[in-house]
């Protein structure tokens, strides 16, 4: 009796890889989406550190010229932020296209894998019937020659 094989063998191999391929694309960007996300927070923090400073304490003197500095510090920092913020949207949105993409490149593989699967089911009855159906043919010639 032949063994089991799948025609569909050498595309399943092929979905499998193409999903691991999918699956570190997809891992690069949501580590690019976290450093993003990281990025846009760390720009707040300074935003708010800056803020602060453009805020004297009661008290205290603080020249014109350190204010415009601190100013146009402030104006630098909040358009720091929003490139940051708009690259963190990106970084959402690639990071949300891969992951949609991951999902089908999973659905092809395992579409593939449950094909397999009852092929090899579909086989094994058939070779199970093969067999019984030659012992049958055996046991017949038996009670033929006794």
């Amino acid at each position: 009796m032949k063994s089991f094989s799948f025609r569909l063998d050498r595309i399943l191999k092929l979905r499998e890889t193409a999903e691991q391929a999918q699956a570190r694309r997809y891992g690069d960007a949501a580590r690019d989406e976290a450093e993003r996300d990281r990025e846009c927070e760390d720009q707040v923090a300074y935003l708010d550190r800056v803020g602060q400073r453009l805020t004297p304490k009661t008290g205290e003197r603080t020249s014109a010229g350190l204010l415009r500095v601190l100013q146009l510090t402030s104006d630098a920092a909040a358009a720091q932020l929003a490139d940051a913020e708009q690259a963190r949207v990106e970084a959402q949105a690639r990071a949300e296209a891969e992951r949609t993409e991951l999902a089908r490149a999973r659905i092809e593989r395992k579409t593939l894998e449950r094909l397999k699967e009852q092929e090899h089911i579909d086989w094994r009855e058939g070779a199970e019937q093969s067999d019984r159906k030659d012992m049958d043919e055996i046991a017949s010639r038996r009670r033929g020659h006794l």
